[in-house]
């Protein structure tokens, strides 16, 4: 009787061995979808200063991003995100008008992941490609209150730079934290204009 209560708890810590072990391999590899929220800073290189003279932005905000990869090993994936960039807003005034400027940004990227798991276990670095497009609504009002609406959008392609951490919490949750360069948003402006992004974000992913 000893003996096969002996044999029951053998067989349990083995399947538990074996359960354990199953599911660190698959957090190994496989899909994984995410979401990231945060804040972005918008730069717009390239303006002639002296065509704005009078103007107030506001180049701060809000950000949330869904992702979904493929984890090929510890070290590599490749991940597919949706980014909405909140608006970036612009007040010009010259004489008795005022113009206000309200931008969008709208993103699509594919970028590879790599995460160290010999130097600082959880660090990782990604590059990728994105096509964005910014959605522009202008507001101008003149003399008498008269008030005029233009809408417009540009498209265009461009990438991304990104550093960050990633923490497992479980063998299929993990929390990660970073910062991401987002280059030529809207792809290429006239008159040399440049629009970039910075983009610190934080969230949690799913293996499955």
């Amino acid at each position: 009787m000893k003996k096969m209560h002996l044999l029951a708890v053998g067989m349990l810590l083995t399947a538990s061995s074996v359960s354990t072990w199953a599911q660190a391999v698959k957090s190994d590899r496989g899909v994984y979808i995410g979401f990231e929220g945060g804040i972005g800073s918008y730069h717009i290189g390239g303006e002639d200063a002296s065509s704005s003279e009078n103007y107030t932005d506001s180049r701060n905000a809000s950000a949330l991003r869904a992702l979904i990869g493929y984890r090929f090993s510890p070290n590599f994936s490749v991940e597919a995100g949706y980014l909405s960039l909140g608006s970036y807003k612009r007040e010009l005034i010259h004489g008795n008008h005022r113009w206000n400027l309200k931008a969008d940004t709208d993103a699509f990227d594919l970028s590879i992941v790599y995460k160290f798991t010999q130097f600082v276990p959880g660090l990782y670095v990604k590059g990728g490609l994105m096509n964005s497009k910014v959605s522009i609504q202008t507001v101008g009002e003149g003399p008498g209150r008269n008030r005029s609406t233009r809408d417009s959008s540009r498209s265009g392609n461009g990438y991304l730079l990104g550093l960050g951490y990633e923490y497992d919490l479980t063998p299929n949750w993990s929390a990660n934290a970073g910062f991401t360069r987002l280059q030529r948003i809207g792809g290429s402006w006239e008159d040399g204009v440049s629009v970039d992004a910075n983009l610190y974000s934080a969230g949690l992913k799913y293996r499955f």
